[in-house]
């Protein structure tokens, strides 16, 4: 229990650092875009705006536990490599020690994982970002069901184009305490994007 409370507090750090990062570096791009300098004012020589890095941080402070037990219940539930009672032994010549086994893939648990993952969980953290955001920026539950109606499905839309490929990869490759953190660090360049819409 511990080391799960230690790997969990790890991965949320993390996340925190990667959203902030990317926050940060959705600004800079903004201005550039703009062809405006930053302004140059006191201890904020790049002219950031301290308020929308503050928020994406809370956001993934808030959701970044969740998503870590969300990936945790999913491989409990639905392991990729279950474990088994019966490692095969290979005859070599090893003086009868054996070679153990190692388990293959289970396809079907990895398809259910993929599912769940891409429907629910998108779906939730779809939902908590808009609705987050909205909230953490002063906005009424009324405001929250509006900006649900106008930016969950375009914002969804977008995530299928990448958030798949990172799902499989995740679920395929990346150990289950590693992958909240390998989805921030992709989500570096998709929080960028969200960053951009947001502000627009």
């Amino acid at each position: 229990m511990a080391r799960r409370a230690g790997a969990l507090r790890k991965a949320t750090l993390q996340s925190c650092i990667l959203s902030a990062t990317s926050t940060i570096i959705a600004q800079l791009l903004r201005a550039y875009r703009s062809s405006s300098k930053p302004l140059s004012t006191g201890y904020n020589p790049l002219g950031l705006q301290w308020a929308p890095i503050l928020q994406f941080l809370f956001i993934a402070l808030l959701t970044t536990p969740p998503n870590f037990l969300w990936q945790q219940f999913l491989e409990a539930r639905f392991p990729g490599y279950p474990a088994s009672k019966d490692k095969q032994k290979l005859k070599v010549d090893d003086d009868g020690k054996g070679v153990t086994v190692e388990q293959k893939l289970d396809v079907k648990n990895t398809a259910i994982k993929f599912a769940l993952d891409q429907s629910i969980g998108a779906w939730l953290n779809t939902a908590a970002f808009v609705g987050g955001i909205t909230l953490i920026r002063g906005g009424s539950i009324e405001d929250c069901i509006t900006s649900l109606k106008l930016d969950f499905w375009p914002i969804q839309s977008a995530g299928y184009k990448l958030w798949p490929a990172v799902s499989l990869l995740n679920f395929l490759v990346i150990p289950a305490e590693r992958r909240v953190v390998f989805a921030s660090a992709v989500g570096l360049f998709w929080n960028i994007y969200m960053v951009l819409r947001v502000s627009s």
